[in-house]
C-alpha cells in the first residue's frame, strides 16, 4: 500500500506541476474544469445520488454553474462566483463548530442530505473559478498555493505524531489535533516568507501576505474536516478509487477547494498581486 501510494503520489506530482507550468491558461482551465466535473461525480455518490441518470444530472448542473461562473468572472470582471466561495467557507466553520454525527434520523437527516448536495456546488464551483484565476495572474501562485495547503498538511501530521494530546475535532476526525494545528501554523511562517520574497512582494505588504498564507492554511484544514464528513456520512472510506493508494479526486483537492478563494481574495482585496 505504501509503495502504490508513493508512486501514484509521484505520478501526480508530474502531471500536476506540467499542467501549471506548461499548459497556457486555457487548457489549464479546461483541465482544472475536468477535476472539477469528476470530484462532482464523487460527490453525488457520497450525496446518495447512486443511479446513474440523477447523478449525471448533478454534475452537468455543477458544469452549468462552473461555466456561468467563469463567464462572470473572466467576461464581466466579476468577483462575486469567488466571494460567495470565501462566505461558504465561513459559514463552514459555524457548520463543523456544531457538528454532531449522532442526528441521522427524521426530518434532520433528510434536509442534511439535500444540504449536503448543494454544498458539492459551493465548494468545488468557485475553488474552479479561483484556480484558473490565479493561473492567469502568474502560474506559479497555483503551484506556491498547493505546496503551501501540502506543507501545513504535513507538518500538522508530524506535529501531531510528536505532541498531540489534545483532539481538535473528534467528533469528525479523531487523528487531528489542537498541537498539529499548531504545528502546522508555525511551518507555514518560513514558507510564507519564502514566497513574498519569490514573489517580491513590497516589503510593507509581507505582513499582510503571511496572514493571509496562515488563514488560507486554516482554511484548508476545514475543507479537509468538511470531506471527512461528507464522507462519515456516507459511511465512506475513501471519496472514489481512481488514484490507487489516494483513493478519489475529493481527498486530494480537498485542502485546496477552501483554499483557493481565500488565497485569491486575500491577494487581490490586499491589492498583494495585479488583478
Amino acid at each position: 500500500m505504501l509503495r502504490q501510494r508513493v508512486i501514484t503520489g509521484l505520478v501526480l506530482a508530474v502531471v500536476v506541476f506540467s499542467a501549471v507550468l506548461l499548459l497556457p491558461s486555457f487548457w489549464f482551465g479546461l483541465a482544472v474544469f475536468a477535476v472539477c466535473l469528476g470530484g462532482a461525480w464523487e460527490w453525488g455518490r457520497l450525496c446518495g445520488l447512486h443511479a446513474l441518470g440523477r447523478r449525471g444530472l448533478y454534475v452537468a448542473g455543477i458544469a452549468v454553474l462552473t461555466a456561468l461562473g467563469i463567464w462572470l468572472a473572466f467576461g464581466a470582471g466579476l468577483l462575486w462566483p469567488v466571494v460567495i466561495g470565501v462566505l461558504w467557507w465561513g459559514l463552514v466553520l459555524v457548520v463543523l463548530a456544531g457538528y454532531d454525527p449522532q442526528a441521522r434520523t427524521g426530518n434532520q437527516a433528510h434536509w442534511r442530505r439535500y444540504g449536503l448536495v448543494g454544498a458539492g456546488v459551493l465548494t468545488l464551483v468557485p475553488a474552479c473559478i479561483a484556480l484558473i484565476w490565479l493561473h492567469q495572474m502568474q502560474p506559479a501562485l497555483v503551484l506556491y498555493l498547493i505546496m503551501l495547503t501540502a506543507t501545513a498538511d504535513s507538518a500538522a501530521y508530524f506535529a501531531g505524531r510528536r505532541f498531540g494530546r489534545h483532539k481538535l475535532a473528534p467528533r469528525i476526525s479523531p487523528g487531528k489535533t489542537r498541537e498539529g494545528l499548531l504545528g502546522a501554523m508555525v511551518a507555514i511562517v518560513p514558507f510564507a516568507l519564502l514566497g513574498a520574497g519569490y514573489f517580491q512582494i513590497p516589503l510593507a505588504l509581507w505582513f499582510f501576505f503571511i496572514c493571509l498564507c496562515l488563514i488560507t492554511a486554516l482554511v484548508s484544514v476545514a475543507g479537509d474536516l468538511f470531506e471527512s464528513v461528507l464522507k462519515r456520512e456516507a459511511g465512506a472510506k475513501d471519496s472514489g478509487t481512481l488514484l490507487p493508494g489516494h483513493g478519489g479526486i475529493l481527498d486530494r483537492i480537498d485542502s485546496l477547494t477552501a483554499a483557493a478563494p481565500v488565497f485569491l481574495m486575500g491577494l487581490l482585496w490586499g491589492a498583494v498581486m495585479a488583478r
